[in-house]
């Protein structure tokens, strides 16, 4: 069974805080979570506003049960005119920033979830960050 390592985990969190501390931008927060949604990781960047660390587990959990990256989720949720209580999941948030991670067969083992910039960049940064952990075909 294929999961997400903890040198994966720092793998992700070193890039994202590597690339995100260079260019000037504003700080973020960065959660890590196994396929089932339970969080592997987080790492939040000096200065980033407590929302923003609570906003990205809640965007790697989602991405995780969801199973799909939260800007589909969210696109999802407005074009089938659904309400997010429908899930009965107070955990889920249909905030762009968070995106799955696959293996080669298309399961999702885990997620990450970005928040602190806008949202379209958090998104970027979270599918940039997921596609980081390639597994090899045994």
């Amino acid at each position: 069974m294929t999961v997400l390592t903890m040198k994966q985990c720092r793998q992700i969190t070193d890039w994202v805080t590597d690339s995100t501390g260079k260019d000037g931008g504003q700080p973020v927060a960065v959660a890590i979570c196994d396929g089932e949604g339970f969080l592997l990781s987080l790492v939040k960047m000096d200065g980033v506003p407590t929302k923003s660390v609570h906003f990205a587990q809640h965007k790697a959990y989602t991405a995780a049960r969801m199973q799909t990256a939260t800007d589909a989720f969210l696109a999802r949720l407005q074009k089938e005119n659904l309400d997010i209580q429908y899930f009965c999941d107070p955990k889920l948030a249909a905030l762009p920033g968070g995106a799955p991670v696959y293996t080669p067969d298309g399961r999702v083992i885990g997620s990450v979830g970005i928040s602190g910039r806008p949202s379209e960049e958090d998104q970027k940064l979270a599918n940039a960050a997921a596609g980081l952990i390639c597994f090899e075909n045994k």
